[in-house]
């Protein structure tokens, strides 16, 4: 999947002057793991990239900046009775460096830090600190936003650390055959006792061969598997299997597709403490259409159906659907637009629910130092379990200066 609202937490492989954008997404942990090209690439600094680096100590080159934002929630805790509002203030602060090596090898770092002021429930105020990146393939964050795990209601916050780490090479064995391989050490700790339960890491090994068969044509085969365990004897311990072939395949010279589908597995070990010792067999899709109608405006489609790490169940199948927009209104102000629908059902329980949603943002360029914004985003969740429904209104005015 693409980015996530993730608390207003600055994400970190991202280069550029970093502002909020409340655009949405999972905690797919397989997707994520199992996907060499969603790691960032080690690259040198071109003229172009040179403009954002406002400051400088010997070779390293800085970008400071700074936000803030005024947000309305008219659900915090994602109920479906006792519905609380509240305002809540997030200002944020990131900085961005890097430290050209030699011609071939560049180091980046990237560190971010947001808070949460909530004016009436200040029992949901921030505890921690944003996201940290490093780009030499091991990413940290601090996270809260629950709404990124579909199976959890009624939760105004999920503090949880996350760390990935892992290596991965890289073989173009001729001209047009290349093999990306490697292995990922993924790690999730809640910060609250309530969630303990949910600690985990998962160990990933994959291997990705492609074959160019034209300028325009890459065909392939994507395969893992993936190790979870569990620091609590709650959730059961598992395996899961995934290979398949995929397709990226430039249709235009403004129009690419990827489409990848194939088997996956889910075997668990043992029986948790929910009764749950079903495995999964199952099949994964993961596709993706992006174009460019013109240089003011791009768009993409995506589908996907994958098995997930669950939450309060070993494991969910979900089906998720979204369309996103960037649309450039004039040279200083840019409307994103995006909406999706997704389906899950739990392992254990039997849950069943459906989330919609749809997320409008405005960011005006105000001087090449200063972005105001405007973001509104509705979330309604239908479940078969009882007390699980909820919908939510959010609304958030930020700011951001970039030093």
């Amino acid at each position: 999947m693409n980015h996530f609202f993730k608390g207003l937490a600055v994400t970190a492989l991202a280069a550029g002057i970093l502002v909020p954008k409340l655009t949405l997404a999972q905690d797919e942990y397989f997707r994520e793991l199992e996907s060499p090209r969603q790691v960032a690439p080690v690259v040198q600094i071109n003229p172009q990239e040179e403009d954002k680096y406002n400051l400088a100590v010997g070779p390293m080159r800085f970008n400071l900046a700074a936000g803030t934002g005024l947000e309305w929630n008219d659900n915090i805790t994602l109920s479906d009775k006792n519905r609380k509002s509240d305002f809540i203030w997030r200002p944020s602060l990131s900085l961005e460096a890097v430290w050209p090596l030699s011609e071939l090898n560049t180091l980046r770092f990237s560190l971010g830090a947001s808070y949460a002021k909530y004016f009436k429930h200040s029992e949901f105020d921030s505890r921690g600190v944003g996201q940290v990146a490093i780009t030499v393939r091991d990413r940290f964050s601090y996270q809260e936003d629950p709404f990124d795990i579909p199976q959890i209601s009624g939760v105004a916050n999920f503090r949880r650390f996350e760390n990935l780490a892992g290596i991965q090479a890289d073989w173009d064995l001729n001209p047009v055959v290349h093999l990306a391989a490697g292995y990922n050490h993924y790690n999730l700790w809640a910060h609250d006792d309530v969630f303990r339960f949910e600690d985990r890491s998962i160990d990933t090994v994959y291997a990705r061969p492609s074959v160019k068969v034209s300028p325009a044509v890459t065909v392939g085969v994507d395969g893992s598997v993936n190790w979870i365990k569990y620091r609590r004897d709650v959730l059961s311990d598992g395996r899961s299997y995934l290979i398949g072939p995929f397709l990226d395949v430039a249709l235009t010279e403004n129009t690419r597709a990827y489409v990848e589908a194939g088997y996956q597995r889910y075997d668990t070990e043992g029986t948790s403490l929910f009764s749950d010792d079903t495995d999964s067999n199952s099949y994964y899709v993961k596709s993706e259409l992006d174009n460019r109608l013109s240089d003011v405006f791009s768009q993409r489609l995506s589908f996907s159906k994958t098995t997930e790490a669950g939450f309060s169940s070993n494991f969910y199948e979900l089906w998720h659907v979204e369309y996103a927009a960037d649309w450039k209104l004039t040279p200083s102000l840019v409307f994103d637009p995006m909406a999706f629908y997704e389906h899950y059902k739990s392992s254990n329980h039997g849950e069943k629910a459906d989330r919609y949603g749809t997320v409008l943002g405005l960011r005006y360029v105000l001087t090449p130092s200063l972005t105001v914004g405007a973001d509104y985003r509705f979330i309604l969740k239908d479940s078969n379990l009882e007390d699980a429904d909820y919908y939510q209104n959010l609304v958030l005015l930020s700011v951001f200066y970039n030093f």
